[in-house]
């Protein structure tokens, strides 16, 4: 009986909670008025062109100098926020007029934004990439959740009317940094900061357009759309947030399993030099497949032998896979030598790991640069690539016609074909039938 009545008391819940909706959230808003302000603040203007123009450089040159408060005065100025709003409005209201004005203004702004920012770098003698520009090259959910909230304080901001200017720098802060770090990554030539760069900053322009479409939505924007519109709406923003949730929720695992690795390691290895005496320079943690490589840099009072095999197994024994560790030793001396010890024994950490990088990156590459002579002779032979050397030697069968005046002209064809490389081209010996009594037999000659 109890539940006979919940029912129609639920249902009573319900429609005060819509009739309030009604009531103070809906019939309190002119919609034809932020409607109108949408309009006019998503146009493609020379104001808008100039001061996005203005906000990518200043952001650049914040990047490039690693200085934060440069980078927030490019956020006060940015204009992206009026074009995203009218695309998230354009999405509510099934407009798609209004939608093409927006990514016509946001496109114009980006390209604009974009080529002013490499030109900086250009002309620019800092070249390095700084903290502040590889902080945004690995997105992650977070990223994504900061978006969220901006985009819907933005949609919240424009229908009331209340506090624009301060939310546009909120959404500035998404969209300008990581614009102006994919310029730097095209400028200098590093796809990977440059896609970093480009992912997070496409996440944050989804994000915080659907935000506003959400938003407007729940302020009665759009009422008058058909049940297909609404499916097709429904269907945009789940696939997009679907498609956006599963690598970023990964990149934070990833990021996550990486910072509970360095705090196991760090607690093993301080284990086994408190036994010692000694303590952790430098340690450095980073991902490789399922397995971790540390680096590390202990100062001891005397050279421990074995330390490396012991920390091995220590740290081991947290992780789940057997970790790659590499440990240097520096006896502990005055401040001045033991930090100059300890400068030098990272550097040599970090020397060994990159020949590690560079030894592999060519095992990798012999057998594409075989392939690839293969590919251009386009004739059965072997190929065998020496990168050390940088000589490749292409070895042509015995039953090949081809003379020492083929073998020259083969040879200078792969000449311009693979610069700087050291040629030979060799025809394999015959192989001569040897007799029961070990001497070959006689060839009948040739008439």
């Amino acid at each position: 009986m109890n539940t006979d009545r919940s029912t129609p008391s639920g249902q009573s819940r319900v429609n005060r909670f819509w009739r309030w909706r009604n009531a103070y959230l809906i019939r309190g808003v002119d919609h034809a008025a932020v409607m109108a302000n949408v309009m006019d603040g998503g146009v493609l203007t020379p104001r808008y062109t100039f001061m996005a123009i203005m906000s990518c450089g200043i952001a650049i040159l914040g990047l490039l100098q690693s200085s934060a408060a440069v980078v927030i005065g490019a956020m006060l100025i940015s204009p992206l926020m009026g074009p995203i709003v009218q695309l998230g409005f354009s999405l509510c209201v099934v407009d798609f007029r209004m939608m093409g004005r927006a990514l016509v203004a946001l496109l114009a702004g980006i390209a604009l934004a974009l080529l002013t920012a490499m030109c900086i770098v250009w002309l620019s003698p800092l070249r390095e990439a700084t903290s502040e520009i590889l902080a945004r090259t690995q997105p992650t959910l977070f990223d994504l959740l900061v978006a969220l909230f901006s985009g819907l304080a933005g949609g919240y901001a424009v229908i009331t009317r209340k506090g624009e200017t301060i939310v546009g720098v909120a959404i500035a802060t998404a969209l300008m940094p990581p614009l102006a770090v994919v310029a730097y990554g095209l400028a200098v030539g590093d796809m990977g900061i440059a896609g970093g760069a480009s992912f997070l900053f496409m996440t944050n322009l989804l994000v915080i357009a659907l935000s506003v479409t959400l938003i407007a939505k729940w302020y009665g924007f759009g009422t008058g759309n058909s049940p297909q519109h609404t499916a097709w709406q429904a269907t945009v923003i789940v696939v997009t947030f679907a498609v956006l949730v599963i690598p970023l929720g990964l990149a934070l695992r990833n990021i996550g399993e990486q910072s509970w690795a360095a705090k196991e390691a760090t607690a093993a290895v301080d284990g086994y030099l408190h036994e010692h005496g000694g303590s952790i320079e430098q340690m450095k943690v980073e991902r490789r497949g399922e397995r971790f490589a540390v680096n590390l840099v202990l100062l001891v009072p005397s050279y421990l032998n074995g330390a490396q095999e012991e920390i091995q197994t220590l740290i081991g024994q947290k992780l789940k896979h057997a970790p790659i560790v590499k440990v240097r030793q520096t006896l502990e001396a005055s401040d001045s030598i033991t930090r100059d010890r300890a400068t030098v024994d990272a550097l040599r950490v970090q020397v060994d790991d990159l020949n590690l990088q560079v030894e592999e990156l060519k095992r990798q590459a012999e057998p594409w640069i075989a392939l690839h002579v293969k590919n251009l002779l386009q004739q059965p032979c072997d190929v065998a690539v020496d990168m050390n050397r940088r000589k490749i030697t292409v070895t042509l069968p015995a039953t090949s016609g081809a003379d020492a005046g083929d073998m020259r002209a083969l040879r200078e064809r792969l000449a311009p074909l693979e610069p700087g490389w050291n040629i030979e081209i060799a025809k394999a010996a015959a192989v001569q039938p040897v007799a029961s009594d070990n001497q070959p037999v006689p060839q009948a000659a040739d008439h």
